[in-house]
């Protein structure tokens, strides 16, 4: 039976099947099968109604994580999936703000919004190499968009985060809320480095010190210390400084004690294979190249 035809609660059965199996791949390591799955999730959000409401608490959180995870996943990608295109581009960003109240993972949903819209944009360069000046001009506006993004006004907006979802505190979500946008801002500038030709010459490594700085202030008490993987393992493939890495690899090892989950030892093992490389090459080598190597593609959020 095709999915348009099933009713509304064997959409949700799917959709929540699908989600178990993404997090038994990310269990694992977040890698093999977690590509197909996510694809699959992506087909299967394109038919599922958006929320819109919180009438249904359990659905609501189902498929907020299932936004969450598509949107971070398509970030390392080494081929964006179609069902990326199959999803309507107003619909899911209106669930994609949806989601990022929903969500224990305190990102704010303009962040995750220019994520998604980064993305779209190296699928369709793939697509279209002529449109070089295009995808350098669409960059930048997400990367401005990114870099004038309000946290500190975000960071308060918590009237309508569900209780006991998602970090209230106001100083956690400010510095929580930093590390992703000044994260957002480095993963575009290596996703279109096309970009840096119109940045001041310091911006990058502006962005490296307040990325750090900001999770330094995450500190292992804080309940967002454990859902800071993202912006945490763009740190590391960023830094080039060898206190900074050891530093880095210490807090994902502590991360993994509390979270013991197979993708933190995939992203650790990556970062290590990421500084190898770096280390045997020019300062300018992309690790976003290597992240999206078939090889070494996989899923962390």
């Amino acid at each position: 039976m095709a999915f348009e035809d099933l009713d509304t609660h064997g959409r949700d059965m799917v959709l929540t099947a699908a989600m178990l199996l993404v997090t038994a791949d990310m269990i694992d390591s977040g890698k093999h099968g977690s590509k197909a799955h996510l694809d699959g999730i992506g087909w299967l959000l394109s038919y599922a109604q958006p929320a819109t409401s919180v009438g249904e608490m359990l659905k609501d959180f189902v498929i907020s994580d299932c936004y969450i995870f598509y949107v971070f996943a398509l970030t390392f990608m080494d081929q964006i999936p179609q069902s990326s295109l199959a999803l309507n581009t107003t619909i899911a960003s209106s669930a994609i703000h949806y989601a990022a109240r929903n969500s224990f993972i305190c990102c704010p949903a303009e962040i995750l919004q220019i994520l998604w819209s980064t993305a779209i944009i190296l699928q369709r360069q793939s697509s279209n190499n002529n449109d070089l000046d295009g995808t350098a001009a669409k960059g930048l506006e997400l990367f401005m968009e990114a870099m004038t993004f309000n946290v500190e006004t975000w960071s308060q907006d918590i009237q309508q985060v569900p209780l006991g979802r998602q970090v209230t505190d106001i100083s956690s979500r400010i510095h929580t809320g930093y590390t992703h946008q000044m994260a957002c801002c480095l993963y575009i500038m290596y996703a279109i480095p096309s970009v840096r030709n119109f940045l001041p010459e310091n911006t990058e490594q502006d962005l490296e010190h307040g990325l750090i700085f900001h999770l330094r202030h995450i500190t292992d008490e804080d309940p967002n210390f454990k859902t800071s993987f993202w912006p945490t393992f763009i740190a590391g493939a960023q830094t080039r400084d060898p206190g900074q890495q050891a530093w880095i690899m210490d807090r994902m090892k502590r991360q993994s004690r509390l979270f013991p989950w197979g993708f933190l030892y995939t992203a650790m093992e990556t970062l290590e294979l990421i500084w190898r490389q770096r280390a045997n090459a020019s300062d300018r080598l992309n690790w976003m190249e290597i992240l999206r190597s078939p090889e070494v593609s996989f899923l962390i959020v």
